[in-house]
């Protein structure tokens, strides 16, 4: 399929006769749903109503006189009572059910975020600002920050001020040996915070400290010019040790959960939904009043949509035809791509993909802008091993050209190098994946095997087998999926491919040249040359093939017209309500839904 995308070309077109009859059939039905006689629903989205000018009072009015003159002063007409200011708030519509709100113990845990605050919050261009911590200086060496958090202040939505301690209590709850949280190596960048981790010391030991009440002191255990961007993830979020200790681990549930961060959790009915709203206690008041949450029904999901229940609702993979195919809904399709990037990692020390030639081939024999459209947009073809709007993410033609789809280019290098081998080709994935990981599974490895000339074996293995399987390096093409751990580059590079720390223990590629270039990238304080020497470090892995980016995973929003503002990446795609490291209701803006 030539020229743009589907979903881009659609995104295009003018507005027309249709679409006007759509958006005019909305407003109808809003309409003739207030005049009916049942009470109307609560509201579902903020109509900021001005105030009246008052009715000025009446001048004393002289009666005609009679017999015996009387002058008579009536009553001033009362000034009429102002219309009060709507509620601003916000419904979104999301597809699955949290598993609790407690980021700290879990930072996949599918809650709501903006429910708590940590010491630095991420802007949606994921530059990092005040949140708790006002100020902080950083040593000469980079290994020892000081934060100075905000004094004198209530916080917790319950009233308790928000104190270092808050954060050296939450920290060593991850770090728990026996029950860690999931981003708990995270935290191995502080002074014995494997080893606590470990079990080998005690949490006391962790190298973070309350000096008082509003300052926090954490040592690294070397530098890291990333740290602060780990900080402004949910992971790093605190609990609130006293309801923690009373409730377990369901701190968090409705009526018992207490937060420090722009919202508190008001109401909680699983299945159904939750509401927050506005925490009275936070230092920074924010723009919505209320954001109410449903979970989408299995079936006629977006149907609350289409009756202007919801102001933005999450799209299924099942729906995604119908709704690229209407044109009317077609305005309102937002998209949202995931901090998220699926790969094939190709072992370069054994043949045949030992030669850099075939590595090359096999990124050139597929086609990704066919991933795009076999999923109706779900997914996002991959130019760079960091997803686009991530500080670090490159976007260059150079790049690009590296993996640009040229199957004949790719098929007549494997016929040159391997005409006549039988042997297939081996592609390693784990026995669970989501459905549209499958699609492109299944898919990457039919391409291989039509463009190539080669047959492509899949070999799937379970949870404990696939993990051996990356321990060892018993692979030749392994499907990965990295969801990044925070929004940096660091997360890719120095989490995958340094020698000190990959994930990818298997990998039998090393590089004295990327290793340098990391060590450069942690001591760097200066944003724009820690990045840079990231920049030479996709290079360097594309010049090598070993890494091959596929795709990244993309959300699929509907949106009203009455939503005026909602937070977007550097890129300009929306930031993912859910799956994001930023705040999305802080940035949140909405007009009158008569509008």
């Amino acid at each position: 399929m030539g020229g743009r995308p589907i979903l881009e070309r659609a995104l295009l077109l003018p507005l027309t006769r249709r679409r006007l009859l759509w958006l005019s059939c909305g407003s109808l039905l809003v309409a003739c749903r207030r005049g009916e006689a049942t009470p109307p629903p609560t509201a579902t989205a903020s109509a900021v109503t001005p105030l009246p000018s008052p009715t000025p009072p009446r001048r004393p009015v002289t009666p005609t006189p009679t017999a015996t003159p009387v002058l008579v002063s009536p009553t001033p007409s009362p000034r009429p009572t102002p219309t009060p200011v709507a509620a601003r708030i916000f419904v979104r519509m999301r597809l699955d059910e949290p598993k609790s709100h407690d980021f700290n113990a879990d930072a996949a845990c599918g809650g709501e975020p903006e429910l708590f605050a940590g010491l630095v919050r991420l802007a949606p261009d994921y530059s990092v600002q005040p949140d708790w911590a006002t100020a902080w200086e950083v040593s000469a060496d980079g290994t020892r920050y000081i934060f100075s958090l905000r004094s004198n202040r209530s916080g917790w939505s319950n009233g308790d001020p928000v104190r270092a301690s808050d954060f050296v209590w939450s920290w060593q709850r991850m770090l728990d040996p026996a029950n860690p949280a999931p981003q708990a190596s995270l935290l191995d960048l502080v002074g014995n915070g494997k080893a606590v981790r470990e079990g080998r010391l005690s949490p006391d030991q962790l190298a973070v400290r309350a000096l008082d009440d509003s300052t926090l002191e954490v040592e690294l255990e070397r530098p890291a010019g990333y740290f602060l961007w780990i900080l402004g993830t949910p992971g790093f979020l605190p609990a609130h040790r006293p309801s923690v200790e009373r409730w377990g681990a369901r701190w968090t549930e409705a009526g018992r959960c207490v937060s420090n961060g722009p919202f508190y959790l008001a109401s909680w009915e699983p299945g159904s939904g939750y509401t927050v709203n506005a925490n009275p206690h936070y230092w920074n008041r924010p723009n919505l009043d209320s954001c109410t949450v449903t979970i989408a029904r299995p079936t006629d999901p977006l149907l609350p949509f289409y009756r202007g229940q919801v102001d933005v609702a999450a799209v299924p993979q099942e729906e995604l035809p119908r709704v690229t195919g209407e044109e009317a809904l077609l305005e309102r399709v937002e998209r949202s791509i995931l901090p998220e990037t699926w790969f094939l990692v190709i072992q370069p020390d054994s043949a045949p993909l030992d030669d850099l030639e075939l590595r090359r081939a096999v990124s050139r024999a597929i086609d990704r802008e066919r991933l795009r459209q076999l999923l109706y947009g779900a997914v996002e073809p991959a130019q760079s091993l960091v997803p686009p709007g991530i500080p670090g993410s490159v976007r260059d033609d150079s790049v690009a050209d590296a993996h640009r789809f040229v199957p004949l280019e790719a098929f007549r290098a494997w016929q040159r190098v391997r005409a006549g081998d039988p042997r297939p080709l081996r592609l390693t994935a784990p026995t669970e994946c989501s459905p549209n990981e499958e699609a492109i599974l299944q898919d990457v490895a039919m391409q291989l095997t039509s463009n190539l000339g080669v047959p492509v074996e899949l070999v799937r293995l379970a949870a404990r087998e696939w993990e051996r399987a990356v321990e060892e390096g018993t692979f030749q093409l392994l499907w990965w999926r990295w969801p990044l751990p925070f929004p940096d580059a660091a997360a890719v590079y120095e989490w995958l491919l340094s020698s000190e720390r990959r994930t990818l223990r298997g990998l039998r590629w090393r590089s004295d040249a990327l290793d340098r270039l990391l060590v450069l990238a942690r001591g760097e304080t200066a944003l724009t040359r820690r990045l840079g020497a990231y920049r030479q470090c996709e290079r360097l892995a594309h010049e090598e093939f070993v890494l091959l980016p596929i795709c990244h995973p993309v959300a699929t929003y509907l949106v009203q017209p009455w939503v005026v503002t909602l937070p977007r990446t550097p890129t300009g795609e929306l930031l993912d309500p859910e799956r994001s490291f930023s705040r999305f209701l802080s940035a949140v803006t909405l007009s009158s839904r008569s509008s």
